[in-house]
Order: structure tokens, then sequence, then C-alpha cells
């Protein structure tokens, strides 16, 4: 019985074991600085490997903050406003060609945008 007993303790164990994969998310935080925009109309989405995994609208000041999963090594800041410029925490991030994201370069989980300018 006693045998029966740890063969069981040993299987449970075994069971509940998660593989270890990476969960790997991204972090945005960001300000719109421009003061004639309505916020309420504006949205900000995370889009990684061309799905949108995190909305939102940002506060009445023009900050922002995202959170989502990382679906490729690579992610976009998507506004529906156009983009005339950012003041980012760290370099390699680019306007898109359409000026309505920023593409953060592979290998970024977190970001703050100091300065986000839209036309």
């Amino acid at each position: 019985m006693r045998l029966l007993s740890t063969l069981f303790i040993f299987a449970v164990i075994l069971g509940c074991q998660s593989e270890t994969r990476e969960n790997p998310r991204a972090y945005v935080e960001g300000k719109i600085t421009e003061t004639k925009l309505e916020f309420a109309k504006i949205k900000v989405l995370i889009k990684s490997d061309n799905a949108i995994v995190a909305e939102t609208i940002p506060n009445g000041s023009g900050d922002f903050t995202l959170s989502g999963p990382l679906l490729s090594d690579s992610f976009s800041l998507v506004f529906n406003a156009k983009i005339k410029s950012f003041k980012a925490s760290k370099s390699g991030s680019s306007i898109s060609t359409d000026s309505l994201q920023i593409l953060i370069p592979a290998g970024t989980n977190y970001i703050t945008f100091n300065e986000i300018k839209l036309k």
C-alpha cells in the first residue's frame, strides 16, 4: 500500500509540472503631447504578427499604458491618427510608411514614449 501511495504522489508531481515555455509580453507606456486632440477619440493598439493584442484610449492628459502577449519577435504601436514624431526611451524604433504605426525592433519588450506628436 505504501508503494502504491508513493507512486501516486510521484505521478501527481510529474503531471503538475508545466512545460518551460517563455511567455513574452510587450509593455508600452507613453504620452501624446498634442493639446488640441480629443484623446477619447484616439485609439492606441499593440499589434504583433498582424494581430491586435492590446488596445486602449489615452486618459485626459494623453497618458496611456498597454501590455499584451508577443506573437513574434517584434511588434508595433498603432494609432488611428497619423504620427508626426516621437521620443522613446530606447533607440531603433521607426515610423511606418503610412505614418500610423511606430515599429518596435525585435528584442524590445518594454519601451516608454516620452512624447508622441500626432497630426
